[in-house]
């Protein structure tokens, strides 16, 4: 796994002798975090920093980019704040969430990456037999309707696949007697 360029900065920095948790803190306050929340998540990581040995700025300089540590969360308008609540109303419908995407979701959450979120969410086979098919389709449909209003002047590529792809499952629910199969997003032509 790349390091990101935060990590890489703290990786640096430890290398060149300075001590891991103020070069943590220093690498959150440059990103803007305020000094209390940074010291407050390196403090959350100290089990990370406790076996450090020589020659690990990198192992460390990974798990602590895992941990979210440098993650800076970004304010939500009232549009984009409906938007992640819709996306989390879809993953809480998706009955069971694997490792690698929920980590995934929760960092672009955090960031302001809803578009990003919503394409993941749209893109495949996401529910599970414990989930909620017609909630989760139903969000994602008001999801995409609404990242469809104010988005730069422009749609990311795969935005409007993504929510016909959408409307077509939840209207599949509302018709279905039973949960319908999940069927990726077909490629473009």
């Amino acid at each position: 796994m790349e390091l990101s360029s935060e990590a890489k900065a703290f990786e640096e920095l430890v290398r060149q002798g300075g001590d891991p948790r103020a070069a943590a803190v220093s690498v959150c306050v440059g990103l803007g975090i305020p000094p209390a929340e940074a010291q407050r998540r390196v403090r959350d990581a100290e089990p990370l920093f406790a076996d450090l040995g020589p020659e690990e700025e990198e192992v460390l300089a990974l798990f602590l980019d895992l941990s979210d540590v440098f993650v800076v969360d970004r304010r939500l308008d009232a549009r984009e704040q409906e938007i992640h609540d819709l996306l989390g109303t879809a993953v809480g419908a998706m009955g069971a969430v694997r490792s690698g995407l929920g980590h995934r979701l929760h960092r672009w959450l955090r960031t302001g990456e809803l578009t990003r979120s919503y394409l993941s969410l749209a893109g495949g086979n996401q529910v599970r037999a414990t989930g909620d098919p017609s909630v989760y389709w139903a969000a994602l449909v008001a999801a995409g309707e609404l990242l469809a209003v104010g988005q730069d002047g422009g749609e990311q590529q795969g935005l409007a696949q993504a929510r016909a792809h959408c409307r077509r499952m939840a209207a599949r629910q509302s018709t279905a007697q039973q949960p319908v199969a999940q069927q990726p997003v077909e490629p473009a032509e």
